[in-house]
């Protein structure tokens, strides 16, 4: 792509995030850069913006607020909003981060650069980011199981593959063993199953994880089928064994 085309994209995502023309608002000088150089050039504050914008899945609206009537467009300068005083914040810590610690660690093969983190390291589109083992954590203890596992389907239709969330094994073998720790076990069983109807998984932490779950609501012969399903996929699993001669002797 020339660089006529990769003008017209950058124009293109900046009217789409924004949700009006682009450049129509976009200031030639700016005032009151805190954090940012206060001779940062209009393209580098352009490809600033619009990362921000990908990085959070937000619009320009999100930080600057609309100007006062009759004036169109937003005030670009005012500090009216918390989540303008947020990206600041933030925008210290990264830099924080990446000169006072990333810039220290060693170079090795095959990484011989330098990695940076940015806005979407953690983000990834998301406005609050959040492990997906969190968010459900949080809807179960709020809301409850059924709700939770609505949400978890109504984040895996609007998210998967996008990169937001990981919809893999791991959160819901997190949320189970929390579950499992608070005594919780139906609704741990119940988020494992989850796992299992979902991702179909077959690595030895989800059978033990479902297996456990099955024991702590007394189901053994079926905990003991899960850590046999365990070895058959992986035959050196030594827990597996083991656990499966300790509940078949306590039966």
């Amino acid at each position: 792509m020339g660089h006529r085309g990769q003008w017209k994209w950058a124009a293109l995502a900046i009217a789409l995030l924004a949700g009006r023309p682009a450049f129509a608002q976009f200031p030639d000088k700016f005032t009151n850069l805190k954090v940012l150089p206060k001779d940062i050039s209009k393209n580098d504050m352009e490809s600033t913006m619009r990362a921000f914008s990908f990085a959070l899945g937000v619009h320009c609206g999100h930080c600057h607020v609309e100007k006062k009537a009759p004036e169109h467009g937003l005030d670009f300068a005012a500090d009216d909003k918390d989540a303008k005083k947020t990206a600041r914040v933030m925008l210290q810590m990264v830099a924080t981060i990446n000169h006072e610690y990333i810039s220290k660690v060693p170079k090795t093969p095959p990484n011989t650069e330098t990695i940076h983190v940015q806005c979407v390291t953690c983000h990834h589109g998301l406005t609050q980011p959040q492990p997906l083992n969190d968010v459900l954590a949080e809807s179960m203890e709020k809301d409850g199981l059924e709700k939770t596992i609505a949400l978890y389907h109504e984040l895996r239709g609007k998210y998967y593959g996008t990169g937001q969330y990981d919809f893999g094994e791991t959160p819901l073998n997190q949320l189970t063993e929390s579950l499992l720790a608070k005594k919780n076990n139906s609704d741990a069983l119940a988020i494992e199953d989850l796992n299992f109807s979902a991702n179909h998984p077959d690595s030895a932490w989800s059978y033990h994880m479902l297996a456990m779950a099955h024991e702590a609501n007394g189901q053994i012969d079926k905990a003991i089928a899960d850590y046999r399903k365990a070895l058959e996929l992986h035959p050196d699993d030594k827990w597996a064994k083991q656990q499966i001669d300790t509940l078949s002797k306590a039966k």
